[in-house]
């Protein structure tokens, strides 16, 4: 885990803080404060754009970084049949989430990318005590709080983990799924954070996919 004990109050206020309504105007008030400096208050603005802009509409807010966790675990289901789906969508990923020039960002940008990426996925694990939430049987079997618990640990390593891993596996172990590595440590410690005894069953996964 990322060292946090020298970030500002509010700025991880900013951080984790889930509508985005709000966090533009926590983000202009930081800025107009001068209680970050102009360079991470440019930084955050970009973040910002690059995750809530709509690539067709730019008017248009969407969550895009949400997106990958929602749609990421049913492709990666599928990875023995979409391949091709899958080294796009890796591809895809390292682009979408600010990752292509990862080695030219200093500490500071590391670290508010860092965050940014443990927001989103604190906005999922929001969602993951819904009463429809992991439920079978087309709604009628409703999931207990402990195979929540379990079906968000799933999502969340194989919209990390399970993608690097799959993608890994489709190109013979091409070692470029470490570009994802910021991504994947931020959305496990999210995860342990938001259930600390998530740590066994992501061991699971990791172990069982190294078979």
């Amino acid at each position: 885990m990322m060292d946090l004990a020298n970030v500002d109050k509010k700025l991880m206020a900013f951080f984790r803080e889930l509508s985005p309504r709000e966090r533009r105007l926590m983000l202009d008030e930081l800025k107009r404060t001068g209680e970050i400096d102009e360079a991470t208050g440019e930084f955050c603005d970009r973040l910002y754009e690059i995750r809530y802009s709509d690539p067709k509409d730019p008017q248009h807010r969407v969550d895009n970084w949400l997106w990958k966790i929602v749609y990421l675990p049913g492709l990666y289901k599928k990875k023995g049949l979409l391949k091709r789906a899958v080294s796009n969508e890796y591809k895809s990923a390292v682009r979408d989430l600010n990752l292509e020039d990862i080695d030219s960002l200093d500490d500071n940008e590391k670290l508010c990318l860092y965050l940014e990426f443990r927001n989103a996925a604190k906005r999922y694990l929001s969602t993951c005590e819904g009463a429809n939430y992991a439920s079978r049987l087309m709604g009628f079997r409703k999931a207990t709080p402990e195979e929540k618990k379990e079906k968000a640990c799933e999502d969340i390593w194989m919209s990390s983990r399970g993608l690097v891993r799959a993608y890994e596996k489709i190109n013979g172990g091409s070692g470029e799924g470490d570009r994802l590595e910021l991504w994947c440590r931020a959305l496990r410690d999210e995860l342990f954070q938001y259930d600390p005894a998530a740590k066994f069953h992501y061991e699971e996964l990791e172990n069982r996919q190294t078979k």
